[in-house]
């Protein structure tokens, strides 16, 4: 019993120090300066790469919550930043962005402590990452939302 006491001790303290570095590999502080909003307007290919970044460190941040119960506050910094960055070179490419589903699976379950980063991004880039989550969210409950219901189709036939 105490052996097997000693392999979960050891096996968390394994866990914590290999944490730092998984975040350093799936939320590298790189990407903040390869990605930036300017550069991403006229790259797709570069937006492409972005949101791929953003939905492997929102993933992180979704493990890391429900492995430690916290989330590293650079994780939750860069997340905010490539949310915000992607979101409004989309928009400016007159495009229409997509939302991650790690990102909106990270709003559910860390909302209060991510919502203050997302809220100091510049106007710009809050407003892009907000509106994309919102029409998200508004287009994952479709009518309800909004108060419509589809009509039936016009029955074809004589009337009774």
């Amino acid at each position: 019993m105490r052996a097997l006491a000693k392999v979960f001790a050891a096996s968390a303290a394994l866990m914590v120090l290999a944490a730092p570095a998984a975040a350093q590999e799936a939320c590298a502080p790189a990407d903040l300066t390869r990605f930036t909003a300017e550069a991403m307007v006229s790259d797709a290919d570069l937006r492409a790469e972005s949101d791929a970044a953003l939905q492997a460190c929102a993933s992180f941040a979704l493990d890391q919550y429900r492995n430690v119960g916290e989330i590293e506050e650079r994780v939750l910094v860069q997340i905010a930043a490539l949310a915000g960055r992607t979101s409004y070179a989309t928009y400016a490419a007159d495009e229409i962005p997509n939302a991650s589903p790690a990102l909106i699976a990270l709003l559910g379950v860390a909302f209060r402590p991510l919502y203050p980063h997302l809220r100091s991004l510049s106007e710009e880039e809050n407003t892009a990452a907000m509106r994309t989550i919102v029409f998200h969210l508004l287009a994952q409950t479709g009518p309800l939302a909004t108060g419509s219901v589809a009509r039936p189709a016009p029955a074809t036939g004589a009337r009774p």
